[in-house]
């Protein structure tokens, strides 16, 4: 991962730029990603808005080609992607590292990076998969409204200067690829013990939102298909996307 790296100053989003060379059929090898230094349409799962101060932090797309995964078993790439960045800042910080399902990385419970996995379907496999993430590195000003819920490599690390984020790259990338290697040697089920062992809130009760109701009720797992499973006392009861909010 990471042998072809593209670099752009600014584009509207990593993950359509991608898209888009794979559109026009530009040959691109597997592990090829492309960094953006500015981000001005950044995506977040079910189209909300990544905001990302231009400079300052990863914005970074990579392209797999999993043909080898059934359909059924896509959610594992969410898992492996989760895995690879969680080992990768468990490796540079002290802080507590999970994830929040679905698609947070978070540090200390605070969202530290947002990923976006964009899959290509074609008959019964997974022609190609984008892989997208935002990863704070180096803001440490955010919006008010939010600055609580979120955080940075730099906030972490309570370092003075900014980091060189290029420099962070190689050891991401290989912390990804190690985990994308498990899934292709058929370690689904390590993987996914691997998820839920790092899974924020599991197994402690808390405060949750359905339909804008507030129930409490305990986290058990997410299944292989992606589901969030809880414990609510008299039933246990699993959830797709959008159906249940963390209330933090």
């Amino acid at each position: 991962m990471g042998l072809n790296l593209i670099k752009l100053d600014r584009v509207a989003s990593t993950n359509d730029y991608l898209r888009e060379q794979l559109s026009n059929f530009k040959p691109l090898a597997e592990g090829s990603a492309i960094m953006a230094t500015e981000q001005f349409q950044g995506k977040g799962q079910r189209g909300n808005i990544w905001r990302s101060e231009p400079g300052k932090n990863l914005t970074l797309s990579i392209l797999l080609y999993p043909s080898f995964l059934d359909i059924s078993k896509q959610f594992f790439l969410n898992v492996v992607i989760s895995l690879g960045i969680a080992k990768w800042l468990q490796a540079q910080t002290k802080a507590q590292i999970t994830v929040k399902w679905p698609n947070d990385i978070m540090a200390n419970q605070q969202k530290i990076c947002g990923i976006l996995i964009e899959n290509q379907i074609k008959k019964d496999s997974i022609s190609s998969s984008i892989t997208g993430m935002g990863i704070n590195i180096n803001q440490t000003d955010f919006p008010a409204e939010i600055s609580h819920k979120v955080c940075s490599l730099k906030n972490l690390l309570q370092k003075p200067d900014d980091m060189c984020i290029e420099s962070l790259l190689p050891e991401l990338f290989y912390h990804l690829e190690t985990q994308y290697d498990r899934l292709k040697a058929g370690d689904g089920a390590e993987l996914l013990k691997d998820y839920n062992s790092i899974l924020m809130w599991r197994g402690e009760k808390h405060n949750f939102l359905i339909d804008n109701v507030k129930v409490e009720g305990t986290i058990t797992e997410v299944d292989k298909e992606g589901q969030l499973w809880v414990d609510f006392g008299k039933k246990v009861v699993s959830f797709n996307l959008k159906e249940i909010a963390y209330q933090l």
